[in-house]
């Protein structure tokens, strides 16, 4: 989407006035510009001076210009104008207001058989045109196809050549993007042909069809072994078109279609139109473009398009500073982590990978949002009596953020059977209530599932193109979320999350948004917003540095208060998520510099500090009336020491510990804590062998003494992980699933729990091998990890998600289930 230009960014490139920016790469900046004659808007590539420098690069990017000005098609995005040898190189095309292929499938799903039909028709007359001009395009992929309401255009000639020219680069250098090459892309770039063209539209095609690459995923080595030998994954594609794709993607050149005789195999069936969701993404992209362009000047910092064509600006406090972007653009937003001697274990982890990552993985917190219709706003009702959900859960449970669901197991979404379902993306963070079951992906997008019967219901993106590798933690210490996406929140008909430095209100059941503020961005993998009493709780600013937290009314997104939380020099040691824990009674919880704090929600009137020197280790808020409780930890010569606090609502005072023997902390996070009892998971990182044997341990929340331990499959990465979920707490049952089945233990108020069910899933994916990937170049990517499952119990009805996308909706066994 288009995003307000940098105080650093050009008033002018070339002949053409900068009005908004498009986003950025790792060469340099693409700018909307007009040239005020009428010709309208175009997309101006620019690249950075330091890359600039490099007089070999001009050479490439001059024939870049030459290539795209000897190309012309209706399915192209011609060439307007370029310069290679101004001191900061550019050129010039034609903008198209659409989203990417890439964006598109991301944010509606698999197309049908006639969209990639009409797709693959107008993609295929394109390259026909690029192969008469004798060029080879050589980057074939969806992040360079965009959707424009009258079809499809083929972008970027950026490593595109004359199929006679000399290569300026050795012959052995690969060049394009791995998962969509051809097995001529794998053996040298100076052995692409026309037809390498055909087979990576093929596998454009497929993905458009299913949703995913044909050549799967993993290590780029495993992917382009794939590739060389075509070990193409079909089994999905519509009948109708398998043919016509395997005869594209065969080994031989020779033997494949040419672009027009591909382009006529696929013109009949074809569709008039795109698919209903995808063409309101294109339409939203025309209206963000009419709202620019009517301001007859740039789109400054610190507006939206639609604030800047109403004239509503944002307060001045809102505008951001320099250097600061707050909007969304083409790639990933970075969000600095904790370094290695950050916060400590708990359930947001004591070192860089564990304190934002093991939140996610073994049920850790923010954003948990739960409440029952008919108390007061934001109350709890009677768990004993059937309620109609009004807030969703996510994987810390209810509002309170202790693990813990309060209502019954007669409560269901209407219509509710168990069912099964798949994700397009990888799920990376979930979220259900009484509409909607929404997962972000770890591409920071979104998608929502009906959780009555599992149908997807919409999918949601802030960004025009997805960073490939997606959300993980870099080598140095770096955390990356892609957009930076907030795990979603749930509340009546609408989901809350903040993407793209917007907070958004969408209707939970048809994806559309009803309002939007600006708002932060992700800390770590784990935040999310909050909503109690009538508002919406979220971190403003770009990163942990300078947060602040702000009030959202929740029906209008206006603003209600602000309050700063740390300074803007924060030393990266005390670099936490400062998203909001829980709340509970007019109180909200969350970190500030210096640790746990309370405030009231009405304003945000600080109520209490945790200050004791133990207290203030807590780095997560559990909170159970009449308590907060939280794991604070210690470390000496003899290792971590972990103890669970008990601090007063809401001064946060210290009221002693839950007297656990060392036995049970060691290597241990707070799950869970109810009126009875306190669970804990002792065990290492999904991407950690295990030192000790894992397990979830269940201790009376008073005295400390332990009722039972559940071991879990240790993780060695010589064999398959199967990783485990967050254990929770619903109708005195305690839940938590692996990669085979659902574990449930009746509690029995905090006496002897019951006998340990197992409900097994049919169709889970089961223990997998862990993937063997350079972690030294890209560091921990979680798109490559096993991710354990999240378990989402609404009431009677409980949501598995499972790694690489499966869904299951099953009931909640009873007591006196075998």
């Amino acid at each position: 989407m288009l995003s307000p230009l940098r105080e650093d960014s050009p008033g002018r490139i070339g002949p053409y006035a900068i009005r908004a920016r498009l986003g950025a790469g790792g060469m340099g900046e693409v700018f909307l510009g007009d040239r005020g004659d009428g010709s309208g808007p175009a997309a101006v590539k620019t690249v950075r001076r330091d890359v600039a420098r490099d007089p070999g690069f001009r050479s490439r990017f001059r024939r870049e210009i030459a290539v795209a000005r000897s190309v012309g098609g209706p399915r192209l995005a011609p060439l307007l104008d370029g310069d290679a040898d101004a001191e900061v190189p550019w050129l010039a095309t034609e903008y198209v207001a659409g989203p990417t292929l890439s964006a598109a499938v991301r944010g509606a799903g698999a197309m049908g058989e006639a969209e990639v039909r009409m797709l693959g028709a107008g993609l295929a007359g394109a390259l026909a045109a690029v192969h008469a001009a004798g060029i080879v395009h050589r980057d074939v992929k969806p992040g360079n196809v965009m959707l424009a309401a009258d079809g499809p255009r083929l972008i970027d000639f950026g490593i595109a050549r004359d199929t006679g020219a000399t290569p300026l680069t050795t012959t052995s250098r690969m060049v394009g993007s791995p998962a969509f090459m051809s097995p001529e892309h794998v053996a040298g770039s100076g052995r692409v042909v026309p037809a390498s063209d055909i087979f990576c539209l093929a596998s454009v095609l497929c993905f458009a069809a299913v949703g995913r690459d044909p050549f799967g995923d993993g290590p780029v080595a495993a992917v382009l072994y794939r590739v060389k030998y075509v070990e193409a994954d079909l089994d999905e594609v519509p009948e109708g078109l398998r043919a016509v794709l395997e005869d594209c993607l065969t080994a031989d050149p020779a033997a494949r279609p040419t672009a027009a005789e591909l382009a006529e195999r696929l013109t009949p069936g074809a569709a008039a139109e795109w698919p209903a969701p995808v063409g309101g993404q294109i339409a939203e992209y025309g209206r963000e473009l009419a709202r620019v362009v009517a301001l007859d000047g740039p789109l400054l910092p610190g507006y939206t398009p639609t604030e800047a064509a109403t004239g509503s600006r944002a307060a001045p406090h809102q505008l951001p500073t320099r250097g600061t972007d707050f909007a969304p653009g083409l790639h990933m937003v970075p969000t600095q982590g904790p370094g290695t001697d950050g916060p400590a274990r708990s359930r947001r982890r004591r070192n860089l990978a564990a304190a934002l990552v093991a939140l996610v993985l073994l049920g850790a917190a923010t954003g948990g949002l739960l409440a029952l219709r008919g108390g007061d706003e934001g109350g709890d009702a009677d768990p004993g009596n059937p309620a109609t959900v009004l807030a969703g859960i996510d994987a810390q449970g209810g509002r309170e953020g202790s693990g813990t669901v309060p209502y019954g197991r007669d409560v269901r979404p209407a219509g509710w059977h168990t069912w099964q379902a798949r994700t397009t993306g990888q799920p990376f963070g979930c979220a259900a209530g009484r509409d909607v079951l929404v997962c972000r992906t770890t591409a920071g997008s979104y998608e929502a599932l009906s959780p009555s019967d599992g149908k997807k219901l919409w999918g949601y993106s802030a960004r025009l193109d997805a960073d490939e590798t997606g959300a993980r933690i870099s080598p140095t210490g770096q955390v990356f979320m892609p957009s930076g996406s907030t795990r979603p929140a749930v509340y009546g008909d609408q989901v809350l999350l903040a993407t793209g430095g917007r907070l958004v209100s969408l209707d939970s059941r048809t994806g559309k948004p009803r309002w939007e503020s600006r708002a932060g961005s992700s800390h770590g993998f784990e935040s999310a917003p909050l909503v109690a009493d009538g508002r919406v709780f979220a971190a403003v600013g770009p990163g942990p540095e300078g947060a602040r937290i702000a009030a959202f009314d929740l029906a209008t997104g206006k603003e209600k208060w602000r309050k700063p939380l740390v300074g803007e020099n924060l030393a990266k040691a005390d670099a936490y998520d400062f998203w909001p824990l829980a709340t509970r009674d007019g109180v909200l919880y969350l970190l500030g510099q210096g640790g746990l704090r309370a405030l009231r929600t009405e304003d945000g009137t600080e109520l209490g500090r945790a200050k004791d020197g133990q207290t203030s280790r807590c780095h997560d808020a559990l909170v159970r009336a009449p308590h907060v409780y939280c794991a604070a930890y210690t470390y000496s010569d003899d290792g971590e020491h972990m103890a669970v606090q008990r601090l007063g609502i809401p001064s946060l005072e210290s009221a002693g510990e839950i007297p656990l023997p060392d036995e049970l902390t060691d290597e241990a996070t707070l799950a869970a804590v109810d009126d009875h009892v306190a669970v804990l998971v002792r065990g290492a990182l999904p991407w950690e062998e295990d030192d000790i044997d894992p397990e979830i341990v269940l201790a009376r929340r008073d005295d400390g003494k332990r009722l039972a331990r559940y071991p879990l499959d240790r993780r060695s990465f010589s064999g398959r992980v199967n990783a485990a979920s967050a254990p929770m707490i619903v109708a005195d049952t305690l839940v938590w699933a692996d990669s085979t089945s659902l574990y449930s233990v009746a509690l029995h108020d905090g006496s002897a729990p019951g006998p340990l069910r197992t409900t097994a899933l049919k169709g889970a994916p089961g223990p997998e091998p862990r993937k063997d990937y350079d972690t030294l170049q890209w560091g921990l990517v979680m798109s490559e990890e096993v991710l354990p499952p999240e378990v989402l119990p609404v009431g009677g009805a409980v949501y598995v998600i499972q790694h690489g996308g499966r869904v299951f909706s099953v009931p909640l066994p009873r007591p006196s289930a075998s």
